[in-house]
């Protein structure tokens, strides 16, 4: 799976705490944007082979194996190396530059006075197009935790790009946004980390409420089937979802598809439906129109998408964000993709589209507040008890559920206490 920018997929959301990043050249990435296993990304490069362990780097020359890999983070920056790695990479040709597979892990510390909630990193190649970013929610860093941090990442670099002594790296990994577990945070927030990381946090919070609420209530069948565990048979599929800016089209096997909508009774923004054009398991030129039902202006949304298959299945598979400014109650707006959306199995095989729908994942007012769903909200939206699970699914319930593995109901209980 995949995510641009700051596209979110239903697949990405089940990599966490040892990250792994996804972004393209010419498509982007998921979030991301993440769990024990919520990092899986792809972005672009060059061939390496070699193994760095060093002390905090800051630039380039500061890095052994011949500044390949330069990790800049700021000296003020709360999150710094302790070491990282490079293994193999896998050169692949694509028009006139070569598109390298990277695999590289960095260990960090958590420098700074604050428990860390979540981060993002961004890896940046020699070409504009060559960039992406792994984002990590849930990691509960107390100030001196280590944690670890893998990119596995597709780069570009152009066959003419020649390293230099001055400036031999090829890739450049800085800080995005560290986020505070008070909500304040940390970085340049280029990528618009800041508010995914708010986003997931919100979530975590909830979930935690939620088992709590569980356990104190002595519902432990319950507990159970949240966690997956005996429900096999109701596990989500993860699928891939990426935004493609441009993509190949096919514009005389389009079908035009109508959008449907799925409601949380809640939600400040309610979308009204829509319509796109699809092609096999592409979908291009999503509009979706959506209607602010609040009181208090919006600025930008979380539109997510449910695919429905062949076979009359609904998957929950990502959403994208919305820059869409709504005056307060009632004024209605559209949103309209310009790229393509292409999802897929956790196979990498295409997604056969027999239907879609629409859901607002968040939505950030003007003052800058947010609003995500609550676990009420989840279960009046649908009567589909394997939807309902993909709808309620965050990176830190499937910490907790890893956590609940290893540990059983006290595991859990002691965990749930000592976040509270």
């Amino acid at each position: 799976m995949c995510m641009g920018n700051s596209v979110k997929g239903a697949a990405a959301r089940r990599q966490t705490t040892a990250g792994s990043a996804s972004c393209l050249g010419g498509a982007l990435n998921s979030a991301t944007v993440l769990r024990e296993a919520f990092n899986t990304f792809r972005c672009a490069g060059i061939l390496i082979a070699a193994l760095i362990a060093g002390a905090t780097i800051s630039s380039a020359a500061d890095n052994p194996a011949g500044g390949w890999l330069a990790v800049e983070f700021p000296r003020d920056s709360p999150v710094l190396l302790v070491s990282s790695a490079l293994g193999p990479s896998t050169p692949h040709i694509r028009g006139a530059s070569l598109a390298m597979d990277i695999h590289a892990s960095l260990l960090l510390r958590n420098t700074g006075a604050k428990p860390i909630s979540g981060i993002t990193v961004d890896a940046q190649g020699i070409m504009p197009s060559g960039r992406g970013s792994v984002t990590i929610p849930s990691l509960h860093l107390e100030p001196g935790d280590v944690f670890p941090v893998r990119l596995d990442l597709q780069l570009l670099r152009p066959f003419n790009a020649v390293r230099t002594e001055a400036d031999p790296a090829m890739v450049r990994v800085s800080l995005d946004c560290a986020l505070f577990n008070d909500f304040s945070a940390y970085g340049p927030d280029k990528l618009g980390s800041r508010r995914t990381l708010m986003v997931y946090e919100l979530e975590a919070r909830r979930d935690r409420r939620y088992l709590a609420a569980l356990i104190g209530s002595g519902r432990f069948t319950q507990i159970r089937e949240e966690l997956n565990f005996g429900l096999q048979d109701l596990t989500p599929e993860q699928l891939g979802l990426e935004l493609l800016h441009r993509p190949r089209t096919n514009p005389e096997r389009e079908r035009a598809f109508a959008v449907g909508a799925v409601s949380f009774p809640s939600a400040p923004v309610q979308p009204l439906g829509g319509n796109a054009q699809v092609f096999e398991n592409e979908v291009r030129a999503p509009r979706v129109e959506l209607r602010n039902t609040s009181q208090k202006p919006v600025r930008a949304i979380d539109v997510g998408w449910i695919i429905r298959d062949d076979r009359g299945r609904d998957f929950v598979a990502g959403s994208v964000p919305a820059a869409v400014e709504l005056a307060p109650v009632q004024q209605t707006a559209h949103t309209i993709e310009s790229g393509t959306l292409r999802f897929s199995r956790p196979t990498g095989q295409p997604m056969v589209i027999g239907g879609l729908m629409t859901f607002v994942n968040d939505v950030e007012f003007s003052d800058g507040k947010l609003w995500i769903p609550s676990r009420a909200d989840i279960d009046k939206a649908t009567s589909d008890p394997l939807l309902r699970r993909s709808l309620a699914d965050s990176p830190e319930q499937q910490r907790l559920a890893d956590i609940y593995r290893r540990k059983g109901m006290s595991g859990l209980a002691e965990e749930l206490k000592r976040l509270d």
